[in-house]
């Protein structure tokens, strides 16, 4: 039906190892507000819950669980985020307005609408944030061989 849970996968260009790489996720994801991580060795798993502050234009609004792994060999850098929840909500608002307009068709439109614009726009904005932690990822490689 509809992609719920999203993959992207980065080349890593880096030599640093893979706890200065996930230091810098987690810190990452602790200035993005992110309510429960979870870290072991190769993998970060995160939760976001519902109310924590962040705001509905906040990068992880609309994510309630994500993971990132790295495979060491390969450096690979796996994210992979779940919108099951803002399918949820979408749907109790297209229902919602369904019933009030007494017309399933309505109530489809606005599903569609609803729920399609907000993964298209959380597609985009998750894929410029890997984008721009692999960026962050080289950079902190790169200033750290010069000195």
């Amino acid at each position: 039906m509809f992609p719920l849970n999203i993959k992207y996968n980065r080349k890593l260009n880096t030599n640093s190892e893979i706890s200065q790489i996930f230091d810098l996720i987690e810190n990452e994801l602790i200035r993005l507000k992110i309510d429960k991580i979870q870290r072991s060795e190769f993998k970060i798993n995160f939760k976001n819950s519902f109310f924590n502050g962040q705001g509905r234009w906040h990068l992880m609004a609309p994510i309630d669980k994500g993971c990132l792994k790295l495979d060491g060999k390969s450096n690979n850098l796996e994210y992979s985020f779940s919108v099951i929840r803002t399918f949820y909500i979408s749907l109790a608002f297209s229902l919602f307005f369904g019933l009030i307009s007494k017309s399933y068709k309505f109530g489809i439109i606005i599903f569609l609408w609803f729920f399609g614009m907000n993964l298209i726009i959380t597609l985009i904005r998750q894929y410029i944030f890997i984008n721009k932690l692999k960026s962050k990822l080289t950079e902190k490689n790169t200033t750290h061989n010069n000195v």
